[in-house]
């Protein structure tokens, strides 16, 4: 009876983070416009983006970044899953302007606060990401009607 117990249990202590994992936040979908960028250059500079101009579509296992420049629309699509409470890895699938990063994959912790969405790339020891990448992203948004 004990070792069916230990089975049991091993088997919901495996199975319960896949399933977390695979459960989009419902807090998350919708569309988010960012309101301020920020990304730390490795010379330990950053530039930052307050335009208002770029706004994120979150599905249930994928997003959509859509930023409006001075020569059009950039548009960046990813794929994402929750690997933990406040943790996303997404992997980006497509993009209009930077298709050397395709296929790269990075991990964000994010925050929500009412209609106010926080993120900012974590530590990336484990994800393989390329050097053409910024080290450290962080973006404020807020909920917005989606188009």
């Amino acid at each position: 009876m004990k070792c069916f117990a230990r089975s049991c249990i091993l088997s919901v202590s495996l199975i319960a983070p896949l399933t977390y994992a695979a459960a989009p936040d419902p807090a998350l979908l919708g569309c988010w416009r960012a309101v301020k960028i920020v990304l730390y250059v490795e010379d330990g500079s950053k530039a930052e983006d307050t335009s208002g101009r770029c706004v994120l579509q979150f599905k249930d296992d994928q997003f959509d970044s859509t930023c409006k420049t001075s020569s059009g629309t950039a548009t960046t699509s990813y794929q994402y899953q929750v690997v933990r409470p406040n943790f996303y890895a997404a992997k980006m699938t497509g993009s209009t302007f930077r298709t050397d990063l395709i296929g790269s994959t990075r991990e964000y912790e994010y925050r929500i606060e009412g209609d106010r969405l926080v993120t900012s790339t974590a530590p990336q020891a484990k994800v393989l990401v390329p050097a053409a990448a910024a080290p450290r992203v962080e973006t404020e948004a807020t909920k917005t009607p989606c188009p």
